[in-house]
């Protein structure tokens, strides 16, 4: 959508509806990243002991897996680079 000074509806409506299916599909893959992560962990928990994990412990570990992620991406010096990184990124799509 190239700006013109006027305003596009059809365009925006157009973008939003796309900006949608995007963000679904972005949420669909950071749910398999999370999922990752938490088994990752039950693999780790798992093979440090002879018993299977317990349903309550499978989701408490899962509960704090998770959490430790979400702190540890959104602590500042990663959302510093992460921010870095995605101004890197706009820069790129600007020029194209």
């Amino acid at each position: 959508m190239e700006p013109t000074g006027n305003w596009d509806s059809k365009g925006f409506s157009k973008q939003m509806t796309e900006s949608k299916n995007e963000l679904a599909d972005l949420q669909q893959e950071l749910t398999c990243v999370m999922i990752k992560f938490a088994l990752r962990a039950l693999r780790v928990y798992q093979s440090t002991r002879p018993e299977p994990l317990r349903p309550g412990e499978l989701a408490l570990l899962i509960k704090n897996e998770l959490n430790w992620v979400i702190a540890d991406l959104t602590a500042q010096p990663n959302l510093d680079n992460i921010t870095k990184l995605v101004k890197e990124e706009w820069a790129k799509e600007q020029k194209a």
